[in-house]
């Protein structure tokens, strides 16, 4: 005990920490003391858990004076009502910013209820914790202080009778004194690395002395080192957690040294005047300066809060009004500004002061930009009202009244009452001064006033020229308007750009070709886009021309040149600008980005006329100045960064597709290296086209026509290839763009689907061609999948062929008969199509196992039945309605085609496919008695009943006799053979009287093949021999380039025979003839 009880004396004497037994007493309290506070007076305590004002007021008044209003400010500032800053502070903060506020004792008098729950305690209140009805006195919420338990006794803080917060520092130690008048020295003395060193020695011996920290920020200020001096003071300003001075001071200190790297030390900034705003929330300059660095940080939410918080506190004033307009413009939440500048214009009104300084024809201005983001024309309209109700306000005839009625024009701002304003029957002619009508009303809003009536459309387009007549376009030279308002100028000319209107904004363009500052590669572009929309392409060529000498790398000049010529159909003057832009891109090293001109950059023009409504140009060369800063474009002129980056894409695509064009000249004239380059480039265009999703639905849906996508890149984009200006792309801004045009679109980013299909198919060959047959197929699926290929015949039809051709130089079987399929099932009943079918298998080298598997042999059989359904008399397809179903192939009417008779080559293809598979019972059907029951189908008989002169049929039918004669399975052997060889010499002796030699030929061999299979070599010989002597006359007649001659196989087979029966000089001499090369 007497050891605890010498330290409690020591830590009293030494002022470290308080006795946690000892009850603070202050004077001006008198005998009264806060160890506790009264119990069950809730009303002390607002919902915050902090003591309210209300409950000091017994002393402030009476020992202080201070008013009530302001003690309760003084107060409120720490609540989170009243700065919601408060909440979003981080908990360290929190607990420093408002421990003093609250006595961390104020539970002691209250311990907490240990007794267990019985029946009259309700569900749910915690043991240990007052009831509802009782709350407690604990200070900030339900949370815990820091430090040790608060009903523990002992040293250290957080104890009995504490109170919370940021605890006295240290009284400096002697050896601290010591160091710190020793480094004050060696400064005075200009010893900086002496008083650095010593500073640093008195700060490790106490570092809770803030003049430490500014002595050693002061060494580093005067060795020229504000970065390091920046951070002493920074660190130090931490042990004056309140000093609002201090940290306003680091704040702007941190900006100072940043120089050009202001982004990555702005967080820092904004921590430090986070810490001003927790000690004052009210601190107005801390508040603002806060907003902007929040708003160039891009954190345009908060710095739209603390606008909005000094408005509360500073209401109606006009710069803070601009600023967050300005945000909520970025933000595209300009009806929240509308809100606030409504607040404020009502205000003014209202308000008997009308002086100038409140709310200006500047502050209108804004106002009225506003409204030029709104695409709701209702909103529009109002605003033009509202502009119109502020000015006359300004121009002192807010008693006015009947103006308000009149909306549908501007007729009190013309320049004279006659002959408009003095129709109106409530207009008296002499009330007011002119100037305060047409002529006062500055240029900035009339010229406002004639946009917005633009933006509602064609039947305002009067109204809207009128007003921009005022800025005078046809006066040209100093005496013209255009050097004193060059913005507006600009503005009215992009706006009316954007509208269509091409020659009204060419009357706007050209006097801004005499203000160096705006003759600059973005207004050179647009009106070159102008010209170029008008078919005046000299004159576009021109403005274009002017960027592309003042800056040789700019490709988007030399694309714009290249889409206007190929869109007007002509092809040699676009080539040449593709040969620029791809030997710009051949000279770039491969990882070099593309530098562009900045758009400010000012250009002269070439001393061709740019046409008849220009001024003579401008011979000499501009020196490039630096950018300027864009001004805020009006709404119209604005573009989602999603719709900028549609626009890109397109340039982009466009600029690929030229340049393919140029790569398949250049490969096909055999230039080396062109191949691989176009394959390159169409490989990025098909990429580009795949990622989007619109082309490539869900399956289900694929069966869907397209509709809509033109709504990103339509018909109309024919306009604006190539136009690096975002703002030059109309459909979407103007609100008029016609959604039905759009969905019956045929091109993608300017391109036709013909010509993407192009891409792909010969893409696809071409990679097959090369050995990667797998990508080759790859891309001929992606273009089946397509929709917009989907649904043309003629688009799948030459898809389908490319694919099967990629599928043969693959030998893929499988999908050889999936792609066959297609032209079976989209021209079924065509005779053609099944010939196509086992064409196609027969020239896979593979072993066709998917020609004969299970699904294509069902596939064959229901277009069997099919083709049998439609020969059906009326009665019987009653019956049959189920085969309906394999009706696949319809007319230009919509209705399914039948069949008009049976198709031979479909009944020999599925026979041939059974018999490839090892039936020949299936395949001859009826000729076995003991196996009619298991057999539905003669396909052979069926097609020998159509064609009994067909010789493949016959020969069919010969061999499938002869081969199910030597199996097994046969019960009479000699019977099937007989019938064999009655259809094989049926066969021969159709063959043998063809005219075509290679016919004849064919039958002899077939016919020797039959002899020899069946052991007798001596019949085999002289077939064989007659096939040898027809060889002649085949090579004569095909001049020796025959698909088919059998000399070679039947001189190999009698080859064999002479020697397995020991005639070797017979052997030699056909080897001899035939078989040597």
């Amino acid at each position: 005990m007497d050891s605890d009880q010498e330290a409690r004396d020591m830590l009293r004497q030494s002022n470290e920490y308080p006795d946690p037994d000892y009850t603070p007493r202050f004077l001006w309290l008198g005998s009264r003391n806060i160890t506790t506070l009264p119990e069950g007076n809730d009303d002390e305590y607002d919902r915050d858990g902090l003591i309210t004002p209300e409950s000091y007021l017994p002393y402030t008044e009476s020992q202080h004076n201070i008013p009530v209003a302001e003690l309760a400010e003084i107060r409120n500032s720490k609540r989170p009502s009243v700065d919601p800053d408060f909440e979003f502070q981080e908990e360290d903060e929190r607990s420093d910013e408002l421990s003093s506020e609250v006595a961390s004792d104020s539970e002691a008098s209250n311990p907490p209820n240990t007794e267990k729950r019985g029946r009259g305690r309700r569900r749910g209140t915690r043991r240990g914790r007052a009831s509802r009805g009782n709350r407690g006195t604990r200070g900030l919420g339900s949370s815990r202080g820091r430090g040790r338990n608060r009903l523990q006794k002992g040293l250290g803080r957080g104890g009995k009778g504490i109170k919370r917060g940021v605890r006295k520092p240290l009284e400096p130690s002697l050896e601290f004194k010591s160091l710190h008048s020793q480094a004050t020295l060696s400064f005075i003395e200009q010893d900086y690395v002496a008083a650095e060193k010593l500073t640093l020695q008195a700060i490790q011996c106490n570092s809770e002395i803030f003049t430490a920290y500014s002595l050693l920020s002061e060494i580093h200020m005067a060795g020229n080192d504000k970065k390091r001096a920046m951070v002493a003071l920074f660190i130090g300003a931490h042990t004056r957690p309140r000093d609002t001075v201090l940290w306003c001071h680091v704040a702007k200190l941190i900006m100072e040294v940043a120089g050009d790297d202001r982004i990555s030390n702005i967080p820092e900034a904004i921590y430090c005047y986070n810490r001003v705003i927790g000690a004052d929330a009210g601190h107005i300059e801390a508040r603002y300066e806060r907003a902007a660095l929040h708003r160039e940080f891009g954190n345009l939410r908060r710095a739209a809060h603390d606008y909005v918080f000094l408005l509360r506190t500073v209401p109606h004033d006009p710069t803070v009004l601009r600023h967050l307009a300005e945000i909520y413009i970025d933000l595209d939440e300009c009806a929240r500004a509308i809100e606030h500048y409504d607040t404020s214009i009502e205000h003014f009104q209202l308000s008997e002061l009308t002086n100038a300084t409140a709310f200006t024809w500047s502050d209108l201005n804004i106002y009225a930009e506003l409204y030029m983001y709104s695409t709701d024309l209702v909103e529009v309209a109002r605003g033009i009202a509202k502009v119109k109700n502020v000015s006359r306000w300004l121009l002192n005839r807010g008693d006015d009244r009947f103006w308000d009625q009149l909306n549908g024009d501007d007729r009190e701002f013309d320049a004279a009452d006659f002959p408009r304003r003095i129709a109106l029957p409530d207009f008296v002619c002499g009330q007011h001064n002119t100037s305060t009508y047409g002529e006062g009303l500055p240029l900035e809003i009339r010229v406002k006033l004639g946009l917005l009536r633009l933006k509602l459309g064609n039947d305002h387009f009067a109204e809207a020229i009128a007003h921009l007549e005022w800025l005078e376009p046809h006066i040209t030279g100093r005496k013209g308007k255009a050097f004193d308002y060059p913005d507006l100028f600009r503005e009215a000319a992009d706006t009316l750009r954007l509208r269509g209107l091409w020659h009204e904004a060419l009357r706007f363009y050209d006097p801004l070709q005499q203000i160096e500052e705006h003759a600059d590669s973005s207004y050179f572009n647009d009106m070159g886009l102008c010209y170029r929309a008008l078919g005046l392409y000299d004159e576009a060529e021109n403005c274009f021309r002017v960027i592309v000498d003042n800056d040789n790398c700019n490709t988007d000049a030399l694309l714009k040149l290249a889409t206007m010529f190929e869109n007007a159909h002509l092809p040699e003057r676009a080539a040449q600008y593709v040969d620029k832009i791809i030997a710009l891109k051949r000279e770039r090293a491969p990882n070099q980005q593309s530098v562009q001109r900045s758009s400010g950059s000012t250009l002269s023009l070439r001393s061709e006329p740019l046409g008849p409504s220009m001024s003579s140009p401008r011979q000499a060369m501009l020196h490039p100045r630096p950018a300027r800063k864009p001004a805020r474009v009006p709404a119209a002129q604005r573009l989602s960064s999603r719709q900028i980056s549609r626009a890109q894409t397109q340039e982009r695509i466009q600029l690929h597709y030229l340049e393919l064009r140029a790569f398949r000249e250049q490969y096909e004239n055999g230039a080396s290296g062109a191949k691989a380059e176009w394959m390159e480039t169409a490989k990025v265009l098909i990429d580009d086209f795949r990622r989007k999703k619109a082309f490539f639905p869900a399956r289900t849906d694929r069966w869907t026509k397209p509709s809509g996508h033109g709504r990103i890149m339509g018909t109309r984009t024919n306009q604006v290839i190539g136009d690096s200006n975002a703002t030059s792309y109309v459909p979407d801004l103007m609100g008029d763009d016609d959604e039905d045009d759009d969905s019956k679109s045929q091109d993608y980013c300017g391109i036709s689907f013909e010509k993407w299909l192009d891409v792909f198919l010969e893409y696809a060959l071409n990679a097959a061609e090369s050995g990667d047959t797998k990508q080759g197929c790859d891309i001929a699926a992606t273009a089946a999948e397509a929709n917009v290929f989907f649904h043309s015949r003629e688009f799948m039809f030459s898809i389908h062929v490319i694919w099967f051709m990629c599928a043969l130089l693959a030998e893929d079987d499988d999908t050889l008969c999936n792609v066959a399929r297609f032209f079976m099932k989209d021209y079924q009943f065509v005779s053609d199509s099944y010939h196509l079918f086992a064409t196609l298998n027969r020239l896979c080298n593979r072993s066709n196992i998917w020609y004969n598997n299970g699904p294509t042999q069902k596939y064959i059989l229901r277009q069997i039945k099919a083709v049998d359904f439609s020969l059906m008399g009326e009665e019987r397809l009653k019956s049959y309605y189920q085969e309906k179903a394999s009706y696949t192939t319809k007319d230009e009417a919509g209705q399914y085609i039948h069949a008009e008779g049976m198709d031979i080559a479909l009944i020999m293809m599925y026979g041939f496919i059974l018999y490839t598979g090892g039936s020949q019972i299936y395949a001859l059907s009826k000729t076995l008695e003991s196996l009619l029951t298991l057999l539905s189908v003669n396909y052979f008989f069926r097609a020998y009943a159509l064609e009994p002169g067909n010789p493949m049929v016959n020969l069919s039918l010969a061999l499938s006799y002869m081969h199910y004669a030597i199996k097994r399975q046969s019960e009479n052997r000699h019977y099937n053979l007989m019938q064999g060889f009655s259809f094989l010499f049926a066969y021969y002796d159709i063959r043998k009287v063809s005219e075509v030699a290679i016919e004849r030929q064919e039958c002899e061999f077939n016919v020797g093949r039959a002899y020899q299979m069946l052991g007798l070599t001596h019949l085999a010989i002289p077939f064989y021999e007659r096939c040898l002597d027809l060889n002649e006359e085949v090579q004569r007649i095909c001049g020796g380039g025959a698909m088919e001659d059998y000399a070679l196989e039947a001189a190999y087979t009698l080859q064999g025979i002479w020697a397995a029966s020991g005639e070797m000089h017979l052997a030699q001499k056909i080897t001899e003839k035939y078989l040597v090369i």
